[in-house]
């Protein structure tokens, strides 16, 4: 169930100064501006870099200031978005930038990153931060990227990935959450995974045991995202019960919302995200919101 959250009204955005980061800072500020909200542009210097492996020694005041010129820019790109200056701070940390924006998630409604991801035909995967981000925070984190689809209106689709075991379910109550607050409809996705693996030796499902399966999967969805509406009257929820890929099907459906929702499930001491779900980071079109249902508040 998703826990509520009772802290100040504070969407935290990583900030580098990349052209990921900007596009993040854009859609952060709207998130910031929609929850009336405070917008906090957090810089976190990787004390690696500070000690080169070369031998070379950087002079930390210098970075300090470099970092304090980049977030001055940035806060004057949120206040000419619309964000009032005096509910826009900076915060320049020293420390692994994914630990920083952690510690910084207990208190906060919501965690925009960049993704550093490549472009739609490349098979490589997102970058350490978002990732150690996704896998630890304390509440939502909505991951953006330059290759979004950038578009002069929004769809209205909120997207979330739910499966038959219900992982899930934390991540559908908080899609309905944000669509019962600030609009929209949500997009029940739940794709019936094909056999795939070497060890798979049965042969093809015919065309009329892949129908019966997705007819099991939708009963099973309907009857689940039944009990979990019950309390969002009002909000308009549609279901797809697609046969396939998971990766495949699901990046392909971004193309058409506003963000996609997932749950991760990462337990200490690694933190580590599954394959999903670095998949749809490194090549998803639209942002991806991100929920650890066990140790997280919902925005």
């Amino acid at each position: 169930m998703l826990k509520p959250y009772e802290g100040p009204a504070r969407v935290v955005i990583g900030f580098d100064g990349s052209e990921d980061a900007y596009r993040a800072l854009q859609h952060a500020t709207s998130e910031a501006i929609a929850r009336q909200a405070e917008l906090v542009l957090v810089h976190a210097v990787d004390d690696t870099v500070l000690n080169s492996a070369w031998g070379v020694v950087f002079d930390p005041e210098e970075i300090k200031q470099g970092a304090a010129s980049m977030l001055a820019k940035g806060v004057d790109d949120a206040v000419a978005a619309g964000m009032a200056r005096k509910r826009v701070r900076t915060e320049i940390v020293l420390g692994n930038p994914a630990a920083a924006l952690t510690r910084l998630s207990a208190q906060a409604s919501l965690i925009v990153v960049g993704r550093r991801s490549n472009s739609p035909g490349e098979r490589q995967y997102v970058g350490s931060t978002s990732v150690g981000v996704v896998g630890a925070a304390h509440c939502p984190v909505i991951v953006v990227s330059e290759n979004d689809i950038v578009r002069e209106q929004r769809t209205g689709l909120i997207g979330v990935a739910v499966d038959t075991s219900a992982r899930g379910a934390v991540a559908l109550e908080w899609a309905l959450s944000e669509c019962k607050d600030h609009g929209g409809k949500v997009v029940v996705v739940s794709v019936c995974r094909a056999p795939q693996g070497r060890w798979f030796s049965g042969g093809q499902p015919t065309q009329e045991q892949q129908d019966a399966a997705v007819e099991v999967t939708r009963v099973r969805m309907t009857e689940m995202i039944s009990e979990i509406t019950e309390d969002f009257v009002g909000v308009d929820v549609t279901l797809e019960v697609p046969y396939g890929s998971p990766l495949d099907l699901l990046t392909a459906r971004t193309e058409d919302l506003d963000m996609l929702v997932l749950e991760v499930h990462a337990s200490f001491p690694t933190y580590s995200v599954g394959g999903l779900i670095r998949g749809l980071l490194s090549h998803g079109r639209c942002p991806i919101g991100v929920i650890r249902p066990k140790d997280s508040h919902g925005s």
